[in-house]
């Protein structure tokens, strides 16, 4: 049995921030664009979307509704209620 002992064992890498590799970030700008794009499709802003959002129990602000589609690291469960109370139709092939 090979034991390393534990000057002959490699460091750890270091950890970093998932949200902070280029990759996220560029979903997360896909996502906030496909998100926009649907509440203008629609004609809903952001005040109306925190409004229907209270509707079906998501209780948020304007602003903070402006906050996270502005960040654009929301979730699926975000963007799929959004969705919902905008009645925004889709089809499977846009995701």
């Amino acid at each position: 049995m090979n034991v390393m002992s534990k000057t002959e064992r490699p460091d750890p890498p270091k950890p970093t921030a998932r949200k902070d590799a280029p990759v996220n970030k560029m979903f997360e700008g896909r996502a906030k664009a496909f998100l926009r794009d649907a509440m203008r499709q629609q004609g809903v802003s952001t005040e109306q979307l925190a409004e229907r959002l209270a509707d079906i129990g998501v209780e948020m602000s304007a602003g903070g509704v402006a906050n996270k589609i502005s960040r654009g690291g929301f979730s699926a469960v975000f963007l799929f209620q959004c969705l919902e109370v905008i009645d925004f139709k889709y089809e499977k092939t846009q995701f």
